[in-house]
């Protein structure tokens, strides 16, 4: 009884240690700028398709995206091709953005 008590007290204190070492914010998926650009090109036509979003509205959130890819072109010619860390930030910042409007957008027809 005795054994099976701490081999079970043992597997739960592994457990923990597994979780602590590990936690979940740590294993989720890490986006990459243009995966993310990718995704809302995607979310955008989704939209349209389901009705979720006019095509006022798609248009909108669409050259909005291209302004971001086109600013993200500018940033890597001033740095050798490469995005610096700032500029990283800046079109993150873009894109969490655009992000809520899309969001904003298709949920405020829910409402009404």
């Amino acid at each position: 009884m005795i054994r099976r008590t701490s081999l079970s007290l043992t597997l739960a204190l592994l457990s923990g240690a597994t979780a602590l070492i590990h936690p979940p914010a740590a294993q989720a998926k890490k986006w990459t700028i243009t995966q993310r650009q990718d995704r809302l090109k995607k979310e955008i036509a989704g939209g349209l398709k389901s009705g979720d979003l006019t095509q006022k509205e798609a248009s909108s959130l669409t050259d909005e995206e291209t302004n971001i890819e086109a600013k993200e072109v500018k940033m890597k010619e001033k740095n050798g091709g490469k995005l610096s860390v700032p500029d990283q930030n800046k079109l993150e910042g873009m894109l969490n953005k655009l992000s809520l409007r899309i969001q904003k957008l298709k949920l405020s027809k829910r409402v009404k």
